[in-house]
Parts: C-alpha cells; sequence; structure tokens
C-alpha cells in the first residue's frame, strides 16, 4: 500500500511530535456537566486545537479533489478514510499487475530482452506494492514464459543448479539468444495442419511381357 505520507506531505514530517497523536487516537467528544477548568476538559480542547492544526495542515498537502472529500473531516478519521481508499486502490493494481506479469509470453523469435525487462518491472512493481515475489519464484516465471527454442538453456539452468540475480538472467538470455540466432533450424517445429507422409514404396521392376 503507498504510504500515506506521500499523501499528506509535510505530515509525514511531523513538525511537532507532541500533535501526532491525534492521528491515532479517536476524536473527543466534549464533556458534559464538567467546569471548564477541569483536567478533562482542558484535555479536550487541547486535543481539538492539535486536531485543527493537523487538519489544516494535512488539507494543504492534498489536492483539491481529496480536499472537498476531507475538509470537514477530523485527522483520525481522514487517516482512516485515506487508508482505506489506497488499501483498495493497491489491491486492484496488485491484481492487474500480477495478472499481467503472469500471462507474459514470449513469441518464437521475439526479441526476449524487452520481454524479460517488461517482466521485471512487473516484479519491481509487486515489491513496491508489498507483495513481492522471492528470488526463486521470480526466476521460474520468466523462464516459464520462454518458448521452446529456450527449452536448452532452461533445462541446463535447472540441472546446474544456478542461481542467478534478474539481472543476471537476463544478460544470460540475451547471450543465448545470441547464440540460437546464429544457429538457424537449431529447433525443430511442426506447422499445424500438415501431417507427415509416409515414404513411398519402391516400385518393383517391370517384368518382361515374354516367358521364357
Amino acid at each position: 500500500m503507498p504510504k500515506l505520507t506521500s499523501i499528506t506531505g509535510s505530515v509525514g514530517s511531523r513538525p511537532d511530535k507532541k500533535k501526532e497523536y491525534v492521528l491515532d487516537t479517536p476524536y473527543p467528544e466534549e464533556p458534559q456537566n464538567v467546569a471548564h477548568t477541569t483536567g478533562a476538559y482542558r484535555a479536550y480542547v487541547k486535543h481539538t486545537d492539535d486536531a485543527v492544526d493537523v487538519q489544516c495542515l494535512m488539507l494543504a498537502c492534498m489536492n483539491s479533489e481529496l480536499q472537498k472529500q476531507f475538509e470537514s473531516t477530523n485527522p483520525y478519521d481522514m487517516i482512516v478514510g485515506l487508508r482505506g481508499m489506497f488499501e483498495n486502490q493497491a489491491r486492484v493494481d496488485r491484481f492487474n499487475t500480477s495478472k499481467a506479469l503472469f500471462g507474459c509470453k514470449l513469441a518464437e523469435g521475439a526479441p526476449v530482452s524487452p520481454h524479460v525487462i517488461k517482466m521485471i518491472g512487473y516484479i519491481e512493481s509487486l515489491q513496491r506494492l508489498g507483495f513481492p515475489l522471492d528470488d526463486d519464484l521470480a526466476t521460474d516465471v520468466i523462464l516459464q514464459s520462454l518458448p521452446a527454442s529456450f527449452e536448452p538453456f532452461v533445462l541446463n539452468y535447472h540441472m546446474n543448479g544456478l542461481k542467478k540475480s534478474l539481472t543476471r538472467l537476463h544478460g544470460m538470455l540475451t547471450t543465448t539468444e545470441a547464440s540460437l540466432r546464429k544457429t538457424p533450424g537449431h529447433v525443430m517445429t511442426v506447422q499445424k495442419g500438415k501431417k507427415c507422409k509416409r515414404p513411398a514404396k519402391a516400385k518393383k521392376p517391370a517384368e518382361s511381357g515374354t516367358s521364357r
């Protein structure tokens, strides 16, 4: 989830730490039937005054749309509302990013470098959203997206128990692609709709018309 400090701006730096409690404490109700000189009432007045200061600072750091939505909201309820909004947004972003990542497939003959860079970008986006893939799983997702021509590389990678960073894996795949291009026809493919023909039988030699 994006940090709320990116929305509230200077609130994240908290210039007055003595007032930050209003972000974590529900807004109090005004004490009834108590003298204004009591400790309970003074605490209420302090909380409301501090809340106004923090509210003004938060609103000043928001865009106009959020300002209209939260202009009459105390800081505690404001934080609760923002957290709900951006948690939902993070969930949608995570779904769309993971869908794009796991749906990546490299077509046979297409360049591998832009493909891997795009997948690494999706993986890094998931990490920023708070859902990181561990190194082994990230590597598996990339290797699974490769076409048949890379199967020898994938087999060799697993058989040798290699563990490389995604940047290093990208370099290895680029090198492998260059090697494959130097040996066209390295991988045999079968076109759909074409059936293998049986070899024709050898013709028997023609018999002579006269028998002896």
